[in-house]
């Protein structure tokens, strides 16, 4: 038996007897990221960045050394370099880039982190960084960063690739996936607004697209296991500014290599600054 269907038949049995419990481990599953290795064109983007480091020792990676700043921020379990195939165009552009190590991720400090985190981060980097121009995001990275520039990160442009629009959506969908029946998936959830802080409904871009004073473009496979398609269809609909690219048989990550995609969105973030001021 594998280890999902391990968690998944504990949850059955714990997440009926004592929910509570089932709840607390599922938390701690939620938050704890993993490490995968990087693929060889990662490692070769790695190899020609500068390490850099903000205070209280979030860290990510430079490419460039002079223009306006393109920050990007992964995904969970994700790293910088995943935006590799980002860099040389970008850089080309007259840009610098700078690709965040979310808390708990690379060499960030850390053991757990939510995505709150992660909008903190974007947010600290930003108050280091000059001349942020825009950011963008894959998967939580995209909901970070579309909230943190709710919250006044001061960009021109957002693009968010593969990112969820509400996360009482992405936390209802985890614990459908580790099992949780409704007692246990109610406490689960419960229990990560209180070790948050901030309630899970903040982060649900219907509440706030409107408002969202910047250009946007919304980046979606059609075909995302991981996060489903009608997430890109609600961001769309809260944020009807925002222009759309939706793809087919590129799933969750391999849409962050694919060339149409990469030429779209740095042509979105390297465009001339618009005219009128969206919202």
């Amino acid at each position: 038996m594998n280890t999902l269907a391990t968690i998944r038949t504990a949850n059955r049995v714990v997440g009926t007897l004592a929910p509570t419990l089932a709840a607390r481990f599922a938390r701690k599953l939620l938050m704890t990221p993993q490490r995968h290795r990087e693929k060889d064109h990662e490692r070769a983007a790695r190899a020609s960045a500068e390490p850099v480091t903000f205070r209280f020792g979030l860290s990510g990676v430079r490419w460039g050394d002079a223009g306006p700043v393109v920050l990007a921020m992964h995904g969970w379990s994700g790293r910088p370099t995943q935006f590799a195939a980002f860099v040389a165009p970008l850089v080309a552009s007259g840009r610098q880039v700078i690709a965040l190590d979310a808390p708990a991720h690379g060499r960030s400090p850390g053991s757990e982190a939510h995505v709150f985190s992660f909008v903190e981060a974007i947010l600290e980097a930003g108050s280091e960084l000059k001349g942020i121009e825009s950011v963008i995001g894959h998967s939580m990275g995209g909901a970070a960063a579309l909230y943190a520039a709710h919250l006044g990160l001061p960009v021109q442009r957002v693009a968010t690739i593969g990112a969820p629009a509400a996360l009482r959506r992405v936390l209802a969908r985890f614990a459908d996936w580790v099992a949780l029946p409704p007692p246990a998936a109610s406490a689960f959830l419960a229990r990560v607004n209180r070790h948050v802080g901030v309630d899970a409904d903040e982060m649900d871009v219907a509440r706030f697209a409107g408002r969202l004073g910047f250009e946007g473009l919304v980046v979606h496979d059609r075909d995302d296991r991981e996060v489903p398609f009608a997430e890109a269809q609600a961001l769309a609909a809260a944020w009807p500014a925002a222009r759309t690219l939706y793809t087919r048989g590129l799933g969750h990550n391999r849409i962050l290599a694919d060339a149409g995609v990469v030429d779209a969105a740095v042509r979105f973030l390297a465009a001339a600054p618009s005219a009128r001021r969206v919202a």
